[in-house]
């Protein structure tokens, strides 16, 4: 979706346009994350960015600045997570929306803090509101300052509508990324209802990757067990057959010769 003119217009004229490096992509602070708060963007980013891997104009960043107001770097967010949608997908240092067509993020999360809690749920929904972003999501992986753990936005005619819970099990709909969320602790959980699978994070698909192999080496050691005992039972087969060849020889030997004695007799 593009933004409303308003906000990508430039604030100076175009002659005066800032270099970009006046946009910056850093502000030269440390960020400080609890570790509930920096491994739920990861595990967010994770589920996003391998659910998108396919499209070429699917973009998923996060802790990245959004800069929406040519020629002010004061105009910026940063959201935890987002994901754009109709831009080429390549690295970036920062999102400039007028270098992007327009295009402003169709869905925006924030993961819940002390520090942060009155803006994100104040000014920063309302930027995104001017902004034009679709969705705007807040996700408490604590469950403190958002007791349901998970609230979410749409723009519905320019303005912000909440958005409910479609099932009695706190399963909500994005219609920005066609895909259900809904908070598991303290992971934000999404879900494909086109494959009707949940995607997963990083560390749980290596998780069911060691899984597998584990699977996998234990099927081997059975194949190879397997194995050894039929060759084992073949070897046994051999030494039978050769035991009655050698005993049906020797019947023949022992007929040979009573044929001789009858003979002789």
């Amino acid at each position: 979706m593009a933004a409303p003119a308003s906000l990508v217009e430039p604030a100076t004229r175009p002659s005066a346009e800032l270099p970009e490096q006046k946009y910056p992509y850093s502000d030269g602070k440390i960020l400080m994350e609890t570790d509930p708060h920096a491994r739920s963007i990861v595990a967010m980013r994770d589920q996003l960015d391998t659910h998108f891997e396919a499209r070429a104009d699917a973009y998923v960043a996060g802790s990245m600045a959004v800069f929406y107001r040519q020629g002010d770097p004061n105009a910026v967010v940063v959201p935890d997570v987002f994901v754009v949608l109709g831009v080429e997908k390549k690295e970036r240092r920062s999102y400039l929306i007028w270098e992007e067509g327009g295009v402003v993020p169709a869905f925006a999360v924030e993961v819940a803090s002390d520090s942060t809690d009155r803006r994100d749920a104040t000014s920063k929904r309302a930027t995104y509101e001017q902004m034009g972003v679709s969705e705007y999501w807040r996700f408490d992986p604590l469950g403190v300052l958002i007791r349901e753990g998970l609230q979410g936005w749409r723009l519905e005619g320019g303005r912000y509508e909440r958005v409910r819970a479609e099932r009695a099990d706190g399963w909500h709909r994005s219609e920005a990324l066609g895909l259900e969320l809904r908070a598991e602790g303290r992971l934000l959980r999404f879900w494909d209802p086109q494959t009707g699978r949940a995607l997963v994070t990083h560390s749980e698909s290596q998780r069911a990757s060691r899984a597998l192999e584990r699977e996998r080496a234990r099927a081997v050691r059975e194949l190879d067990a397997t194995t050894r005992k039929l060759d084992a039972t073949t070897q046994e087969l051999d030494a039978t057959k050769r035991e009655r060849d050698a005993a049906n020889q020797r019947i023949r030997e022992l007929e040979a010769r009573l044929r001789l004695s009858d003979k002789s007799g």
